[in-house]
């Protein structure tokens, strides 16, 4: 396969890093027990497309790699801007079932760090919630700079670490933290690490906002869906109320790659 200078490999073999191993085999289990992996209702991923757009700005048309693109559902942020999409992931039980629904895309089994395509073969590169699952992520920004053209854009999304349900149950130091539902490696982070990681790497103009008002359409345990509808109430009122900006439920940065 041949794509507009990106060479990715026809199998699905991964690097043999450990915490790639566990972050593969944690979704692959996750894919094969739920046949999917989609978090966030319909309004959720509408809202993430509009800030990519706003904040992105993409030529259209482009040519999008999507990191961490799952079992596709994280490509409707994306494709209405794209000539050409190209998902990668760790979890092949994930890339196949993205096949299976969407055979017209490419699907890639690789690790972020190490990326098998040509430099300066994308426009937009995009880490679909995936940063926050690589303990050194600076080293695939570095990738993603190196496969973007000059002046190619870059467009993230993590949890924030200073939400407070995130602070509370998904931070490992917190005496509240809940295992469950979180992959091996997971972690929210603070948007200003975030910045120094992207400008570390060799990003220009690097902007960031939080946002809120991503409804979840389920968490674990499963317990907590119960109240699911008054957390995404919630959320949305933070949003409203203007705090989002800060203290949203995801951090959203983007970025560019220098001209020279």
């Amino acid at each position: 396969m041949d794509r507009e200078g990106a060479r990715p490999r026809e199998d699905l073999t991964l690097p043999t890093a450990t915490d790639a191993q566990r972050e593969a085999g944690y979704f692959d289990e996750l894919v094969r027990e739920r046949g999917e992996f989609n978090p966030f209702a319909d309004r959720g991923w509408s809202n993430l497309a509009r800030w990519f757009a706003e904040m992105v700005r993409p030529a259209a048309p482009s040519r999008v790699l999507d990191i961490g693109c799952g079992t596709g559902r994280s490509r409707c942020i994306y494709a209405p801007h794209a000539s050409s999409y190209i998902g990668i992931d760790l979890s092949v039980a994930a890339l196949r079932k993205a096949r299976s629904e969407f055979p017209v895309d490419d699907w890639v089994g690789s690790d972020a760090r190490s990326l098998p395509f040509a430099a300066a073969s994308f426009d937009v590169v995009s880490f679909s919630s995936v940063l926050h699952h690589i303990p050194d992520y600076r080293r695939a920004l570095s990738e993603a700079l190196r496969v973007l053209r000059p002046g190619g854009r870059v467009f993230a999304f993590d949890p924030n670490l200073l939400h407070p349900a995130m602070a509370l149950f998904r931070w490992p130091r917190s005496p509240f933290y809940i295992a469950e539902g979180v992959s091996p490696q997971e972690a929210p982070l603070l948007a200003r690490s975030l910045r120094r990681e992207f400008v570390a790497a060799g990003f220009a103009d690097v902007r960031q906002r939080a946002h809120s008002d991503l409804p979840y359409r389920a968490v674990a345990p499963r317990l907590l869906n119960a109240g699911l509808a008054l957390y995404n109430a919630g959320d949305w009122l933070l949003a409203r109320s203007g705090l989002g900006r800060w203290f949203g439920t995801f951090i959203l940065t983007a970025g560019r790659a220098p001209e020279a």
